[in-house]
């Protein structure tokens, strides 16, 4: 069993901005706000997630390369790790794919 302390801390706050932002989608409606709180769902969250877009992959690929070369035991932990960086990943994609479609039509 991985526990928290597991992941690093650095992972750690990445997979905990990667859910918030998961949370903000739900309040993304396509629409721009530029005047109260409604600017962190409709611009700021956004941007932060095409940022995480790309560094959760790259997250991903160095976490495969630190697996290849690593004990029994942290490759283990290190597949752990992999999984829920990739469940994260695709769920922040399932998740602002409407956004992006009501966006772009």
């Amino acid at each position: 069993m991985t526990k928290l302390t597991d992941f690093g801390t650095l992972r750690l706050g990445l997979l905990t901005i990667t859910l918030f932002i998961i949370i903000l989608s739900a309040f993304a409606d396509g629409n721009t706000y530029m005047h109260d709180w409604r600017i962190v769902p409709s611009v700021l969250a956004p941007s932060i997630m095409m940022m995480l877009v790309f560094a959760l992959p790259l997250e991903m690929t160095m976490t495969s390369v630190f697996m290849a070369n690593a004990e029994p035991a942290e490759k283990q932990r290190l597949k752990s790790i992999l999984k829920l960086e990739a469940i994260a990943y695709f769920l922040l994609i399932a998740c602002w794919t409407p956004f992006f479609i009501t966006v772009l039509k």
